[in-house]
């Protein structure tokens, strides 16, 4: 790995200081982010198939912590950039610094899912989405074919932009999933113009259908409608016996969730089914969701 280019890259040189800031720093023990007094890092929660149960790609999740060493949203960290040309550069230095992490412990050829922030989406034009990121990529080992990259429709409201970017990205080899589908404005209509390759349903499909016999009933149609358009679908936000039961029930293609592992900096790599005997953690949720399926 060019190591140098690379980290070229995330220093930000101010006129009014002597020294440069380095906003990505690299060592024997991985990547970490720092950029405006937040400390960036990265933790990984494994997809596996809902048939084998075997580990088939790995999401990279952002953890952010100030300087007192509070833990923030990532929301809340990507509130920060104030200019269009901000919000590209600090969702960029998040990405690299994920794949740095993971080609540093993945086999060669595994997969990653990364988020793309919708700020970042429309920030970008003539077509340029994936362009620079393919060139730091190239820098960290991985190709685009390796990437999936994660968009939260919901949060993008001009439809053509958004169409544009995920069209751009697949023409450069990067495979797209639409995340969180089912909550605030997703329908069926924007899944049949942005064609994903994987639509990851929201939690609340899921919570809905322990507890509601029509959620239940209508959830293995909404996958069979995805599988239609020729994506496949996870079913993520797993945390009990019975949601997984569901899940797999319901024909969803991957599934991930606490159920299965918990988010860490290392990788989960499970050739073998992981232990279902128990919860990883406990169900938790206290969030309430509007979604496709009304209660």
């Amino acid at each position: 790995m060019p190591i140098e280019d690379l980290l070229d890259y995330f220093v930000e040189r101010d006129k009014t200081s002597s020294e440069p800031e380095t906003h990505l720093q690299i060592s024997d023990t991985g990547a970490s982010g720092h950029y405006r007094g937040l400390h960036l890092s990265t933790v990984f929660q494994p997809l596996f198939d809902a048939a084998t149960l075997k580990a088939r790609a790995h999401e990279a999740l952002l953890r952010v912590h100030d300087e007192a060493g509070n833990s923030l949203s990532p929301a809340t960290a990507f509130a920060i950039p104030a200019s269009t040309d901000e919000v590209v550069y600090f969702d960029r230095l998040c990405r690299i610094m994920h794949a740095v992490n993971f080609v540093r412990q993945a086999p060669s050829g595994s997969e990653l899912f990364v988020n793309v922030s919708g700020r970042h989406l429309l920030g970008v034009t003539n077509r340029g989405h994936g362009e620079i990121f393919e060139r730091l990529l190239h820098m960290c080992g991985l190709k685009p074919r390796q990437i999936i990259l994660e968009v939260l429709e919901a949060k993008v409201d001009d439809i053509s932009r958004l169409n544009e970017a995920v069209a751009a990205y697949r023409e450069r080899g990067y495979r797209v999933a639409i995340d969180d589908f089912g909550c605030e404005h997703s329908n069926f209509d924007r899944l049949w113009r942005l064609t994903p390759d994987i639509v990851k349903l929201d939690r609340s499909l899921i919570l809905q259908g322990t507890s509601n016999e029509r959620a239940r009933r209508i959830l293995p149609k909404i996958i069979e409608i995805i599988h239609e358009l020729g994506a496949q679908v996870v079913c993520e936000g797993v945390e009990t016996p019975e949601q997984h039961a569901l899940a797999i029930d319901a024909g969803a293609d991957l599934v991930q969730g606490y159920y299965y592992a918990m988010p860490a900096s290392d990788l989960i790599s499970r050739a073998t089914r992981p232990a279902l005997s128990q919860p990883v953690r406990p169900q938790l949720v206290t969030e309430t969701f509007r979604c496709l399926v009304p209660e």
